[in-house]
């Protein structure tokens, strides 16, 4: 699947303005997005739609999601 257009279109998302932002998102692709189910998958490509500031408060924990599916994203992303 890591090959469908679907996952290379998320590929190309995570693509930010920092390097930072590069890395902790295309984690989560690379070691969790393709056992995800269909929700988590989806709050991941929602979580991508995020402005860079909004995102990054986010994946560093500075702010705190009210949605608990991008919560365990991040706890995942924390756990590598």
């Amino acid at each position: 699947m890591s090959g469908s257009p679907d996952h290379s279109k998320l590929r190309w998302r995570c693509r930010r303005g920092t390097k930072e932002l590069d890395t902790l998102t295309t984690r989560y692709l690379d070691h969790f997005y393709e056992n995800a189910d269909q929700n988590e998958q989806s709050a991941f490509a929602e979580l991508l739609t995020l402005q860079d500031p909004e995102l990054h408060g986010i994946l560093t924990r500075d702010q705190q999601p009210s949605d608990p599916l991008i919560i365990a994203i991040v706890d995942k992303i924390h756990s590598i």
